[in-house]
């Protein structure tokens, strides 16, 4: 893997790790009557992804967050919540474009405290480092 893919790796992560717990950028509720079901396989100890490296939270936190970029298949860094993003020529600065509408949701589905922001990565960014 280049240096740039693995920069680029690893600000996908640090960003994603941010506050984007239960974020949405889909209708509210179970539209269409879908349901989704898991079975864990035992409680996290947290829901701070960004300080826990247990299975329990990985797994959990892995069905309820939303970050920038996602990971397809054949492990491919694709957009999440970033619609596109730009890297600087010298690889130090990467830029993200955020898809529009994207609204923070509770656990129920109802819409929360308006629009994802770029400032709520920083922000989760910060309580990461």
């Amino acid at each position: 893997m280049n240096k740039g893919k693995v920069l680029l790796a690893t600000s996908a992560l640090l960003l994603s790790a941010g506050v984007l717990v239960a974020c949405s950028g889909g209708k509210s509720g179970s539209s269409g009557g879908q349901t989704y079901s898991y079975v864990y396989t035992q409680d996290p100890d947290t829901l701070d992804y960004s300080i826990s490296n247990k299975k329990s939270t990985s797994e959990f936190t892995g069905n309820a967050v939303d970050g920038l970029l996602e990971v397809d298949k054949y492990g491919n860094l694709i957009p999440s919540l970033a619609k596109d993003w730009t890297v600087s020529k010298d690889g130090l600065t990467y830029t993200y474009k955020l898809r529009k509408g994207v609204k923070w949701m509770t656990s129920e589905g109802e819409e929360y405290g308006g629009e994802v922001k770029a400032q709520d990565f920083v922000t989760g960014l910060k309580h990461a480092a």
